[in-house]
């Protein structure tokens, strides 16, 4: 069954007849160099490779049915024009317009709004005619366009949000959250690539995000060392809380993955979810047993006070 599906793929048939010119030369003289245009189709293998032109490829297959009924109507609106123009214009112009398939030739190139010039109307009727064909054709071009590009952003949409749905269901915070849950949180975050070597965030600007590492691995330079957080952590959620400065810079040490979090949604996201704010807090209290409980750092810890003032001690940890 292998064999047979790999034998019947479109693409290996267009491989073999781009070949076969080559090797019935050595059994038939006949000149089948015509089917070395197939060699040309082979380019088409590029989707298999390009996730924008399989996108493309999917919006078309999804509204078939919808760019098919465009091409009905524009097939009916060609053949109308066509025979109002025969009618119009066949006594001016008999060896153009002297027969409904002379005139649809005209029609094609009115309706597609190209317009050769090779075929025009005379009479004042025949240019009224051709007219209303103009604006009609640039109506059924704007139809197929319209929806061939609706589909396509759609699809590029739906991919960044399976996309966005696997790196939030990566970072451990949010692991153990529903569907429904990681929905509502996927409204609060937009993710965020980084290359290599790249300043995701430098010490003394303004925070007004904290970061998720969804994927990768970054460095934050302290003024005594160097912390490394890969794929699960996060950090900037102190001084995001606070609307502080960065206390430190970080860079991303290989192309980076990052769920943002702006700080508004900080504080909404927690109020949400008390399971969310509790790692958070936890994370706060690893820190503090790390880094001697010195209140200076903003990055791998935040402050946290419990909504109805709790008499939890405020949270500073150095990163």
């Amino acid at each position: 069954m292998a064999r047979f599906k790999f034998v019947s793929d479109p693409f290996s048939l267009i491989d073999l007849l781009a070949v076969l010119p080559f090797w019935l030369a050595f059994v038939t003289p006949a000149d089948l160099r015509v089917l070395l245009v197939f060699r040309v189709v082979r380019f088409l293998k590029i989707a298999r490779y390009s996730p924008g032109i399989r996108s493309l490829l999917f919006a078309l297959y999804t509204e078939r049915r919808a760019l098919l009924g465009c091409f009905v109507i524009l097939l009916c609106v060609t053949l109308v024009s066509a025979t109002v123009m025969h009618l119009v214009e066949r006594d001016a112009q008999p060896d153009k317009f002297g027969t409904i398939p002379d005139a649809m030739w005209w029609a094609i190139g009115t309706l597609s709004t190209i317009g050769f010039g090779d075929v025009v109307p005379k009479t004042p009727l025949g240019k009224f005619v051709a007219s209303v064909t103009v604006v009609i054709g640039i109506v059924m071009i704007a139809l197929p366009v319209g929806i061939t590009a609706t589909a396509f952003s759609n699809e590029v949409h739906r991919r960044q949000f399976v996309i966005t749905w696997g790196m939030v269901a990566r970072v451990p915070v949010f692991s153990g959250l529903s569907a429904i849950e990681i929905a509502e949180i996927m409204e609060l975050l937009r993710a965020q690539q980084v290359d290599a070597g790249e300043a995701i965030v430098r010490r003394g600007d303004p925070a007004h995000s904290m970061y998720f590492v969804a994927a990768g691995e970054v460095e934050i330079a302290l003024d005594s060392e160097r912390v490394r957080l890969g794929s699960g952590h996060f950090f900037g959620e102190a001084a995001a809380l606070q609307r502080a400065r960065r206390s430190a810079t970080v860079t991303a040490l290989v192309r980076t993955s990052l769920l943002v979090l702006d700080a508004k949604d900080l504080h909404t996201l927690m109020d949400r979810q008390p399971r969310i704010a509790e790692r958070i807090r936890e994370v706060a209290r690893e820190g503090i047993e790390k880094w001697g409980g010195t209140a200076k750092g903003d990055i791998l810890t935040e402050e946290i006070e419990d909504a109805g003032g709790a008499d939890e001690a405020d949270l500073h940890a150095v990163p």
